[in-house]
């Protein structure tokens, strides 16, 4: 079942913030005072109906400037021309001034000058209409507060997104890199012994190239998954995939996987770092054999991949750093040593698995 989805550039509104609204009854104070009649009672009912409408408005589509412009503009025509019917429409006026910093996206400058207009517009209007009082610089000096504040939260909420942003873009590259590395070694390797075979085994050769066909589709399945966010990582059959791929590569395999409950965002990083570290024997490692192990060791999962390759020190690659930003993420530890051979140890906390039940 899927979850509606509001329109385009809605947000998802934090109705608590409609206790902002409260403040403006106060608009209802002169008729009560003075016992209006129901006209005036009808004309300030339909003024605060507008203001309520527009407010939602804004609670709902807070992130989009467009529309906040537009609510402002309204909101500002409303408080203009309800100050010029009664004094207590002066309170509308604060409330354009909260609203300004979030329809010119959080910009300082902007932001300062739309809330500086604001406040000649509440003075000067009240000294052209009104007695002298000390209510509109009140009122004035309520706007340049509530403005500032949320000039201030607006622009660390952008920050917030501009991080998180990042931070998707990161993980996403994480994934492709992960699975299309693996993938497209594994074409390489078969599409090279298909070859191979071609003229003296034509009909492994064909089957070869149906598997070629086959971790294709595989891969494009996978990658629309990633992208979208959904995919989950099973690292068992994750460990019947290296094998096969290790194999088909020439290298023997020696394999343990005992079964482990593990959460499913927690699965599916493993299941990515054996990926990867599969990956990285393939294209780097030149070994003959190659150990993959998966066990619980002092409560500990413990994750081992190691090859009896060239080893060498190497510097760092995307790869590696995203296996370290995955493990760091589960709290857990990486040891890596390449002196003699390839050995690729990552160990994640039974507790810190347990935690949750994937993204």
């Amino acid at each position: 079942m899927q979850v509606p989805k509001l329109p385009t550039g809605a947000e998802k509104p934090s109705w608590a913030g409609m206790f902002g609204a409260v403040p403006v009854l106060y608009i209802f104070m002169d008729p009560y005072q003075q016992g209006a009649a129901w006209g005036e009672w009808m004309w300030t009912g339909l003024a605060f109906a507008i203001f309520l409408v527009l407010f939602a408005l804004g609670a709902i589509y807070w992130s989009s400037r467009r529309i906040m412009q537009q609510v402002c503009i309204a909101l500002a025509v409303l408080a203009i021309a309800f100050t010029a019917y009664r004094p207590s429409g002066i309170v509308f006026f604060i409330l354009v001034a909260a609203f300004a910093p979030l329809a010119v996206g959080g910009n300082i400058a902007w932001s300062v000058a739309v809330i500086s207009g604001v406040m000649l517009f509440i003075v000067g209007e009240w000294r052209l209409l009104w007695p002298p009082d000390l209510f509109p610089y009140v009122a004035a000096i309520l706007s340049f507060l509530i403005g500032g504040a949320v000039t201030l939260v607006v622009r660390q909420q952008l920050g917030l997104r501009r991080i998180l942003k990042t931070a998707e873009r990161e993980r996403i590259a994480r994934d492709l890199h992960d699975i299309l590395g693996h993938t497209l070694s594994v074409i390489i390797l078969k599409s090279e012994l298909a070859a191979r075979l071609v003229e003296h085994d034509p009909n492994r050769a064909k089957a070869e190239i149906e598997d070629v066909e086959r971790v294709s589709r595989q891969a494009l399945s996978e990658v629309r998954e990633a992208i979208v966010g959904y995919r989950t990582g099973d690292l068992l059959a994750e460990f019947d995939r290296a094998k096969s791929t290790l194999e088909t590569a020439g290298i023997a395999v020696e394999r343990h996987c005992e079964a482990v409950g593990l959460p499913a965002a927690h699965e599916r990083a493993l299941a990515l770092i054996l990926r990867e570290a599969v990956t990285n024997v393939i294209r780097h490692a030149q070994a003959k054999r190659c150990l993959m192990k998966l066990q619980e060791v002092d409560g500990a999962y413990r994750l081992e991949v190691s090859d009896d390759g060239v080893g060498r020190f190497r510097q760092e690659g995307m790869g590696m750093r995203g296996i370290r930003e995955r493990v760091a993420a589960m709290g857990g530890n990486v040891s890596w040593n390449a002196e003699s051979g390839t050995e690729l140890i990552i160990t994640v906390p039974i507790v810190a698995s347990v935690g949750g039940e994937g993204e």
